[in-house]
């Protein structure tokens, strides 16, 4: 018998696929339009202040991958480092999707090439997420007692992330959410998914987990953070405490382009990062170039270097099992319905 598909499953695709056709576009269109003046500025650079920039942004690289291959570890998920790898950097292609929420296209991919089941892998994308701006807060923190600059931003931000953690480690709030569920039957088939989700977000979560994951996040961006200080160097600029501030500066830049929810913090990142240039007395061109630069060098960057890795190892039937895998997200609404006929 045909399976019918309803009006809401309907909606539901076509918002997904065009969520997936916005980042696409918004994708290219910013970096085709930032091109011409982002590659006058990068071929201004001499190769090797442009080597040890790029080998910045790779320390940061390395160290997230290490961090996702530990919380994977914790969860005892083992996947060969070759297509763990892959899996890895091919989720930057959606970088520019609002807070990141593309990269669980990791999860997709590790069902699609091992039936590992998304309930048990998208924690550890929401881990990495929280515990990214727990410590890009800590170099703020450090930052802040020399610059006092931002201090309700962070704050409230703190504050919120904090309290989401614990809010979310607590078992009342799953009982709360297993209630929901179980109240209409059309999501109480949902009820065992939420309850892996709960086990592997108490386990990334927990005090120990996150004493090692906010260290190594901390570190991880400070790399990048270190990039922007190498791209002011590149130009020139001699500024007491340039370190501090361009670790400061793409700290808070990226938590606030992260609160936004914009796609890649677009527009955000880049004016958070410009107020405090103004703010600590940058020279103004050398604040817009090395802007322009460090969003080339790490954002438009990451795009090309996911989209190249992905194209590299993907097979033929990736797309569609995407695909499908997108539309059975849909159909599940349908499963219960079904059965009751």
């Amino acid at each position: 018998m045909k399976k019918e598909i309803s009006l809401p499953t309907i909606f539901w695709r076509l918002a997904i696929w065009l969520g997936i056709v916005i980042v696409l576009f918004i994708t290219a269109a910013a970096m085709f339009s930032d091109s011409g003046k982002v590659l006058a500025l990068i071929s201004s650079i001499a190769p090797e202040w442009l080597a040890l920039i790029i080998l910045s942004v790779l320390f940061n690289y390395a160290l997230r991958f290490a961090k996702w291959q530990y919380f994977l570890s914790i969860l005892k998920i083992s996947i060969p480092v070759k297509l763990n790898l892959w899996v890895f950097f091919s989720a930057f292609t959606m970088v520019l999707s609002p807070a990141k929420l593309g990269e669980l296209i990791k999860s997709l991919l590790l069902k699609i090439r091992l039936d590992i089941p998304v309930s048990q892998t998208a924690p550890v994308v929401m881990a990495e997420r929280l515990t990214d701006l727990i410590g890009l807060l800590i170099l703020c923190g450090l930052g802040f007692s020399q610059f006092a600059f931002g201090g309700k931003t962070l704050l409230i931000t703190g504050v919120i992330i904090l309290s989401g953690i614990v809010l979310i480690t607590r078992p009342g709030f799953w009982a709360f959410i297993d209630r929901l569920l179980g109240m209409h039957k059309r999501t109480s088939g949902l009820r065992s998914t939420i309850v892996t989700i709960q086990k592997s977000t108490e386990t990334l979560l927990n005090l120990k987990t996150l004493a090692i994951s906010v260290p190594l996040s901390a570190v991880s961006w400070a790399g990048e953070g270190v990039a922007l200080y190498l791209i002011f160097r590149s130009m020139g600029v001699e500024t007491e405490n340039l370190l501090a501030i361009a670790v400061f500066a793409h700290a808070f830049g990226s938590i606030a382009g992260a609160l936004s929810f914009l796609p890649g913090g677009l527009l955000v990142t880049e004016g958070a990062m410009g107020v405090f240039f103004v703010f600590v007395s940058i020279p103004e061109t050398a604040a817009i170039s090395a802007t322009f630069l460090i969003r080339a060098l790490t954002l438009w960057f990451a795009v090309c270097l996911g989209t190249i890795i992905f194209a590299a190892g993907h097979r033929r039937s990736d797309l569609q099992a995407l695909s499908l895998s997108l539309n059975d997200a849909t159909d599940k609404d349908e499963m219960p319905r079904e059965n009751q006929n």
